[in-house]
């Protein structure tokens, strides 16, 4: 496989600053007492069982969270302030709003650490214990399953195929035979390119921005991987375009290891919570619509009506 030196050049948009007040800590006590203060910071928190995995998280007092570095519109570290942002990084924020309460909601990044993955180290970094979760266009299938947990799905996609608007030969996955893809390693991804079409070429890299070099450069005729992370790529270089329909269902959700008591199904919880009350919806609109063209008010289904 031929190596790429890779420089990835970040969107320069501004990082949306989560900031909302605390609220107040109820009515004053008939008689001021020192342990007062204490017990309204303490009654801010959410209350969780000991045994859970979100009250080990509360008292640690950090989120460790698994996510891409270079992935737009997912998850991006700004070279311009070096925080991630991106769907997937506010979803997480919500999260840790979720487990530090008003404190997380003044300022989420407090309160997490942020863990850089690529697609061949997102189930490593859950069983080396080096992340809380891994929240990174992660496909939920039986095959992982056997290894660890996910939340349910939030996001919904499918895989497309990416080449330069100058390609007239590359319209389907067939069309992919004898021809050179490039994808992620350790992604489904990589194996929906081999079961779709045995007899193309496969380039497998890291993360896909190195895959859109290869592409502007010639090392690969084509791209491919879900539609939405294409989106991001044709932002990126608006001399490319996604051709042919779906041949893949991407369901994403939270990846979690194994043994982590409760924690499941507060994340579930957390994520319907979203997309009921429209939070779900407002992150779509700021991140994915101006890359799709299409709005949507939850994970109903893999892509833009009639795409």
């Amino acid at each position: 496989m031929r190596s790429i030196l890779v420089r990835i050049t970040a969107l320069g948009a501004a990082v949306a600053v989560l900031a909302a007040a605390c609220g107040g800590g109820g009515g004053a006590p008939t008689q001021p007492s020192p342990t007062a203060a204490p017990a309204a910071t303490a009654a801010a928190k959410p209350k969780f069982e000991l045994a859970s995995y979100q009250y080990a998280i509360q008292t640690k007092g950090k989120l460790k969270v698994g996510t891409r570095e270079d992935n737009v519109p997912f998850g991006l570290k700004n070279p311009a302030t070096c925080k991630f942002e991106g769907f997937d990084v506010d979803v997480v924020r919500e999260f840790a709003i979720a487990i530090f309460g008003a404190e997380g909601k003044a300022d989420p990044d407090k309160f997490i650490e942020y863990v850089p993955v690529v697609s061949a180290t997102r189930i490593p970094t859950l069983k080396d214990n080096k992340a809380d979760i891994v929240a990174a266009t992660f496909t939920v299938n039986e095959e992982r399953l056997k290894e660890i947990d996910f939340s349910t799905v939030y996001f919904r996609t499918g895989q497309k195929i990416l080449v330069k608007k100058s390609d007239t030969t590359i319209k389907e996955v067939a069309d992919l035979k004898g021809k050179t893809v490039c994808t992620a390693k350790g992604s489904t991804s990589e194996k929906n390119i081999a079961a779709k079409n045995k007899d193309a070429k496969l380039l497998l890299l890291d993360s896909y921005p190195p895959c859109l070099i290869a592409l502007q450069q010639g090392q690969a005729d084509a791209v491919s991987t879900d539609e939405t992370i294409l989106f991001g790529l044709v932002k990126q270089d608006p001399n490319t375009k996604i051709v042919g329909g779906y041949f893949s269902d991407e369901p994403y959700g939270i990846g979690i290891a194994k043994g982590r008591t409760g924690f499941a199904p507060f994340l579930n919880k957390v994520i319907a919570d979203m997309i009921a009350d429209g939070r779900w919806a407002a992150l779509y609109k700021k991140h994915i619509t101006p890359v799709s063209g299409d709005v949507k008010d939850g994970p109903h289904d893999k892509g833009r009506p009639g795409g």
